[in-house]
């Protein structure tokens, strides 16, 4: 309900809102006045909701969950990229208007705070001309025991 009365805030009206869950505008009025009907929303609306939301499975499910710890080969690999991309004259706001990524992930995996996907990996290799196996490689050298 807090998201979707950010999109109010942020000046979505309720028929924007309810299109981009498959419902109508009195739907979304009556959820927003919290009036009786919700109690009928279906599971699979609710995870179709969610998806429209991009609210993550466990979140909805109430579940908490601890972030899986990036390996020092993954944080070398973001810090690679970040230096190759630093050597393009590119920053992550050039890489994001070449990329499906969001400056955001592009950040994050060039601090370490997340590891790359393939996708993530690939896109930002591809932008900054790079290939993904000498990112790899290095990495793999920076982070092994004799290094």
């Amino acid at each position: 309900m807090t998201r979707i009365l950010a999109l109010r805030t942020q000046g979505k009206t309720m028929q924007q809102i309810g299109d981009l869950f498959g419902v109508g505008r009195d739907t979304v009025s009556r959820w927003i006045s919290k009036e009786f009907g919700g109690e009928k929303t279906t599971f699979g609306d609710m995870l179709r909701y969610a998806k429209a939301l991009n609210v993550p499975l466990n979140e909805l499910l109430g579940e908490q969950t601890q972030p899986m710890p990036i390996s020092q080969y993954n944080k070398a690999v973001g810090r690679i990229l970040k230096e190759f991309a630093q050597d393009s004259d590119m920053s992550a706001t050039d890489i994001a208007t070449r990329t499906p990524l969001s400056i955001t992930e592009i950040d994050a995996v060039f601090s370490g705070k997340i590891a790359a996907t393939p996708e993530q990996l690939y896109s930002i290799c591809a932008a900054i001309e790079v290939n993904a196996t000498i990112v790899l490689k290095r990495a793999a050298k920076s982070t092994s025991p004799a290094a």
